[in-house]
């Protein structure tokens, strides 16, 4: 198993578990299957230890050390091993999904909950369906929130060459949204294969991009049902206030029927708090016109489904950038990847041959 290890370089590492995980995680339950698996996504918050980019910089070595041990990963696919008697799956099928946070899927089996995985799309192989779980259903739980599931909608993506802007892209047109995408120049051609209508490029910096947006948001017609900030982190190279307080200060390119539309799904501590107390307290603290999209793990199952018709009817195709090895010069590689984002779409650990 891959584990998280603050001696390690990325503090990751790749381990002979200690303990029998077979046994461990075989007790047989009605909600949940023993998997084994093929291959493992890699996601920033993999990256991040989970919980370091919630957190304030002063507390991100505390995280470090809370997780310490704890197996990386949220997203699999691979191939159900032990179902229980009244499951709808059984033996031998192929499944993807995404494990609860701490439970990890860098490893050769997981006990997932049914809730959390669906059959794998037939027509991609286990590496391209890893790829999906995190990105797509973020993707599809915002725009359902925001009412962007229908045609004719006007959807501007940030980061539209990365692991969630990728799929965004693809998943907007698949709705019939059009689409305006915002990528590096060097990553324009690629994101215009996606799909998107206009592709707004940019060299060393954004200004320019936001400089094109701004003058476009003159007009009402220029303006957006819903802004995907798939770019925006705690980190400070994404400080947030280049493109959301720019592009949401009057004019602002969202329409003025569009509330609560300018969404991120990274930023600093505060957001998190926001978000948590949107969740469990029906609160909203949030300015009219952002909203900070929390990914809902617990039944995502059907969010799974959806996403493998979309990838099944050739509306949707997963981009991995790149393979690595179950190893821990792989999965330190895959890390080094993630922090210095450089990569088109996703990067895929391949744990087990199908």
């Amino acid at each position: 198993a891959a584990v998280y290890s603050i001696a390690a370089p990325q503090n990751v590492t790749v381990v002979e578990s200690t303990r029998v995980l077979y046994p461990a995680v075989s007790r047989r339950s009605e909600g949940h299957l023993l998997c084994r698996v093929v291959a493992a996504g890699v996601n920033p918050v993999d990256a991040k230890c989970v919980i370091a980019d919630k957190l304030p910089a002063r507390c991100v070595s505390l995280a470090r050390r809370g997780v310490e041990g704890c197996v990386v990963g949220f997203d699999f696919s691979g191939v159900v091993v032990e179902a229980a008697g009244t499951s709808t799956y059984k033996v031998g099928d192929e499944v993807y999904g995404c494990m609860p946070p701490f439970k990890g899927t860098y490893c050769e089996y997981v006990r997932a909950p049914v809730s959390q995985v669906s059959n794998k799309p037939s027509s991609i192989s286990h590496e391209e369906a890893a790829a999906l779980p995190i990105p797509i259903v973020t993707t599809i739980q915002a725009y359902r929130a925001h009412g962007c599931t229908e045609a004719g909608k006007r959807i501007l993506i940030l980061g539209a060459s990365g692991g969630v802007g990728t799929i965004a892209t693809q998943v907007a047109k698949a709705y019939g949204c059009e689409v305006t995408a915002v990528c590096s120049a060097r990553n324009a051609d690629f994101v215009t294969s996606l799909g998107a209508d206009h592709v707004i490029r940019y060299d060393d910096s954004q200004e320019d991009a936001v400089k094109v947006l701004r003058d476009g948001a003159s007009n009402e017609a220029g303006r957006f049902d819903m802004v995907f900030d798939t770019v925006s982190s705690h980190e400070g190279r994404d400080n947030d206030r280049l493109y959301m307080q720019r592009l949401t200060a009057k004019p602002s390119v969202l329409r003025e029927s569009a509330k609560h539309a300018y969404v991120t799904i990274g930023g600093p501590t505060s957001y998190w708090v926001r978000s948590i107390t949107k969740r469990f307290l029906g609160v909203n603290l949030f300015s009219s016109a952002h909203d900070h999209h929390w990914i809902r793990f617990p039944g995502c199952a059907s969010d799974l489904k959806e996403a493998a018709r979309l990838v099944d009817t050739k509306s949707v195709r997963p981009h991995v950038a790149e393979v690595v090895p179950f190893t821990s010069e792989g999965v330190q590689h895959a890390f080094a990847q993630m922090h210095s984002r450089r990569q088109r779409g996703k990067v895929v650990v391949k744990v087990a041959d199908a």
